[in-house]
């Protein structure tokens, strides 16, 4: 293996790096669920970064809003989903900022960066307030690729789905209900969640109005 030897070499994970695992992201979205339901003033259940398997059923269901709002953003571009994705790609289409910009996810996001800087550097409670001002845009921008990453990956398998069984794009939220099927230290994986019976049904539909204009064409004499 080679190795540059003028290369600077980075001492390890930066600063918000080590704050933030799996666990805390899911914090995030688990402390977001109990702002917009109106429980934050209690008590929030504190995910464990070595017991994700116990984390409540709440923090998938945040997650599988961000798989509705692509998919709405997905049906808007029937016409040129490879357009989409360039977009998407390239950041001129942003559906991820309007999910994570919301004033409960930039609560959540700031209310967990201050506990991770208490447990993880002493910082006291006064102090953890203006410390997480600080960090809070780059803890921002690592939250966006943390969702964009869940969010292609999710629509990308949908979008295979709807050209495999000849569907058009416009109708991916009548077939498809993307979410969240397990959660690990390593990653997300997520279910497509297709409607079988319905995806069937609409696919001999489109087979039947293809027939149809071919059988009545005129240019068939």
């Amino acid at each position: 293996m080679f190795i540059r030897d003028d290369e600077d070499m980075n001492d390890g994970p930066s600063r918000t790096d080590k704050l933030f695992s799996m666990a805390e992201y899911c914090q995030v979205f688990l402390t977001a669920h109990y702002i917009k339901n109106g429980e934050d003033d209690g008590f929030i259940p504190l995910i464990e970064r070595n017991k994700l398997d116990r984390m409540p059923k709440a923090v998938a269901e945040e997650m599988d809003l961000i798989f509705q709002m692509a998919i709405k953003q997905l049906e808007k571009w029937g016409a040129d989903p490879a357009e989409f994705f360039r977009k998407m790609e390239i950041g001129e289409i942003d559906p991820v900022s309007d999910f994570i910009d919301t004033s409960e996810m930039r609560n959540a996001l700031g209310n967990v960066v201050m506990r991770r800087l208490r447990i993880e550097e002493g910082i006291r409670d006064e102090e953890a307030f203006d410390e997480a001002k600080k960090i809070l845009p780059e803890m921002r921008d690592n939250l966006h690729t943390f969702v964009s990453e869940i969010m292609l990956n999710a629509i990308k398998n949908v979008a295979k789905d709807l050209m495999k069984n000849e569907i058009p794009f416009d109708k991916a939220s009548e077939i498809f209900n993307p979410r969240v099927k397990a959660i690990a230290h390593e990653g997300i994986i997520t279910d497509a969640n297709p409607n079988r019976a319905k995806m069937d049904k609409l696919r001999k539909e489109q087979k039947a109005s293809s027939e149809k204009k071919v059988r009545y064409d005129p240019a068939w004499g």
